[in-house]
C-alpha cells in the first residue's frame, strides 16, 4: 500500500485496484472529450504548490539557468576575446557554414536583425569576417569568416566546450544525453 507522503500517489484506492468501481464504456461520441482531459491532466504543472510562483515556474527555471551560462560565458568571452555573446555567436554560426546573409544567420543564432548586424560590423571591422555583395541579389550582404576569424572561433570553441563540461560536471553521461533530449523536445 502506498504511503500518505507519497507525491505520486492520486488517491486512497490507488493502492487497491481490485476496490475500483468498474469502467464503464463511454459513447463513441464522448471519446474525444475524455482523451482531452486526460492529455490535460498529464500537463500538469511541475510545482506542487497550488498558488503559482514564478520561482517554480519551469520557463522560468530554464530562463535563470539560460542567464546564469550566458553570463559566465560573456565574462569569459569579454575577457578573453573583448568579444560579446552575440559577437560570439555569429561569428561561430559563419565559421561552420561558410559565407552566408544576414538573414540566415539569424535563425541559428537566435538574435534579431539588428543584434546581428552590430555583431557583424565589429567582427568585421576586427577583421574576423568579410563583407561581400550577393552577386545574385545586390540589396543582401553576405557574411564571410576570415581565417583570423575561423582561428578564433575554434580557440572559443575549445573554450566554450570545457565550459560546458563544468556546467555539466554533476551529471553523468546518461543524464547528459537525456537533457539534451529534453531540451530539444522544448524547442
Amino acid at each position: 500500500m502506498a504511503k500518505l507522503d507519497d507525491a505520486f500517489q492520486v488517491s486512497m484506492f490507488d493502492s487497491l485496484p481490485d476496490m475500483a468501481p468498474p469502467e464503464t464504456v463511454e459513447p463513441e461520441d464522448k471519446k474525444p472529450i475524455k482523451a482531452a482531459k486526460k492529455n490535460k491532466a498529464s500537463l500538469a504543472p511541475l510545482a506542487a504548490e497550488e498558488a503559482f510562483t514564478l520561482e517554480n515556474f519551469l520557463p522560468y527555471r530554464i530562463l535563470a539557468g539560460a542567464q546564469s551560462i550566458s553570463r559566465r560565458i560573456s565574462k569569459v568571452l569579454l575577457d578573453e576575446w573583448d568579444m560579446s555573446l552575440a559577437e560570439w555567436q555569429v561569428l561561430a554560426s559563419l565559421s561552420r557554414e561558410g559565407a552566408v546573409s544576414v538573414r540566415e544567420v539569424e535563425p541559428k543564432t537566435l538574435l534579431d536583425t539588428v543584434a546581428v548586424s552590430r555583431a557583424a560590423k565589429r567582427l568585421t571591422d576586427r577583421k574576423f569576417l568579410k563583407r561581400d555583395v550577393n552577386k545574385q541579389d545586390k540589396r543582401l550582404v553576405v557574411l564571410k569568416p576570415t581565417k583570423k576569424g575561423r582561428d578564433i572561433a575554434a580557440a572559443i570553441g575549445l573554450k566554450v566546450m570545457e565550459l560546458e563540461g563544468e556546467f555539466l560536471k554533476g551529471m553523468n553521461v546518461q543524464d547528459r544525453i537525456r537533457l539534451s533530449q529534453l531540451l530539444k523536445t522544448l524547442s
